[in-house]
């Protein structure tokens, strides 16, 4: 849990940070994907352990905790996510990381919807590892957006072979 404390920690500063970075190609107007924004999601982890430790794939319902940032560049909008999810029956139990956040805010026909893919780095038992995900989020209003989400991870590690797959809805409150 202090790990994961330690992350959100860091992540909110270096988002901070980059809220009062001088971004030349920043949009004047903005998408209602960016900005800071926090959050939080519930969803089902399916995860598995094979080799020396074996944990047979099974699924856990759990909540989780988002933070992060966005900048429009162009017609893309690019941030930062820290996360922390607490499936605490899952094979690596409670995780918590960073991602890199690439999404395509869409306006009119589809309203005001963000398909976005995301990658980074999931910390804590039973090893440090690439985390991955696809997503779409809908802003529902100027301040709150609600989202769908698979992520996953893999790793080798312990002389086992550990996977994850969770599938999760979020909101997010956007600070404007």
């Amino acid at each position: 849990m202090k790990k994961i404390l330690g992350i959100l920690i860091i992540s909110l500063s270096a988002t901070a940070g980059l809220a009062h970075a001088d971004v030349m190609s920043l949009s004047p107007a903005g998408s209602l994907f960016s900005g800071p924004y926090v959050g939080f999601k519930v969803g089902a982890n399916v995860s598995s352990a094979s080799g020396e430790v074996n944990k047979p794939s099974h699924t856990t319902v759990f909540p989780g905790l988002t933070a992060g940032y966005g900048f429009d560049i162009g017609s893309v909008m690019l941030g930062a996510e820290a996360f922390a999810d607490f499936h605490h029956g899952s094979a690596t139990y409670k995780d918590g990381g960073i991602d890199a956040k690439l999404g395509l805010p869409l306006a009119a026909p589809f309203g005001q919807i963000m398909p976005y893919a995301r990658v980074g780095f999931t910390v804590d038992w039973p090893s440090t590892r690439p985390h991955w995900g696809l997503g779409v989020e809908y802003a529902a209003t100027k301040h709150l957006g609600v989202s769908a989400e698979w992520t996953g991870d893999h790793t080798n590690a312990q002389h086992s072979s550990w996977n994850n797959n969770s599938f999760t809805v979020g909101m997010h409150y956007y600070f404007r």
